[in-house]
C-alpha cells in the first residue's frame, strides 16, 4: 500500500485552510463547541480551536482501527452532549466514513458540522467541509502515529 507522509507543516498549512474554509461556509462558527474524533482528530481539533479561538474542546471516543486493520467503530467515550447544540466534529481523515456516520447519528437533532484534513475518495461519507481527497489505496500517515 502506498503511503503519504504528512509532515507537521503539512497539518499547520491544512488546519489553517480548513479555519479559512469553515469561516467562509459557515459565518458563526465561533457559535460551535468542537468535539474532536479520538483519536486521529485530537490534535487537528485542537489546533482549529486554538486558530478560532474557541474554547469548548470535547472529545469522543471512537476507534475503528486497530493498526492498519479495521473494523466496525467502537465507542469508547462519550462526554456529555446535554449542554451542547452547535457541534463542530473534526477528524484528521474520513476513510470509510463510518466514525462520520456513527457520530452524526449519535448526535441527531442537534446543529452538526463536518470536518476533516482528508477524505478518501471512496468515502461513504463527506464531511461538510475537508481540504484533500487521497486515493483509496493511500495510507496516510500522520506525524501523531
Amino acid at each position: 500500500m502506498e503511503k503519504n507522509i504528512v509532515s507537521w507543516r503539512t497539518v499547520t498549512s491544512l488546519c489553517s485552510k480548513l479555519v479559512e474554509r469553515l469561516k467562509d461556509k459557515y459565518p458563526n462558527i465561533n457559535d460551535y463547541s468542537i468535539m474532536g474524533l479520538s483519536r486521529g482528530g485530537l490534535v487537528p481539533s485542537v489546533m482549529v480551536s486554538n486558530m478560532l479561538n474557541i474554547r469548548k474542546v470535547h472529545s469522543l471516543g471512537i476507534k475503528s482501527y486497530d493498526n492498519e486493520q479495521q473494523g466496525a467503530p467502537e465507542l469508547y467515550q462519550v462526554p456529555n452532549l446535554s449542554m451542547l447544540s452547535k457541534i463542530l466534529v473534526i477528524d484528521d481523515i474520513s476513510d470509510t466514513g463510518d466514525s462520520f456516520i456513527n457520530t452524526k447519528d449519535m448526535l441527531e437533532g442537534k446543529d452538526v458540522i463536518t470536518a476533516s484534513l482528508f477524505i478518501k475518495s471512496n468515502t461513504k461519507y463527506k464531511p461538510d467541509v475537508y481540504i484533500k481527497s487521497v486515493d483509496t489505496a493511500v495510507w496516510v500517515v500522520f506525524p501523531w502515529e
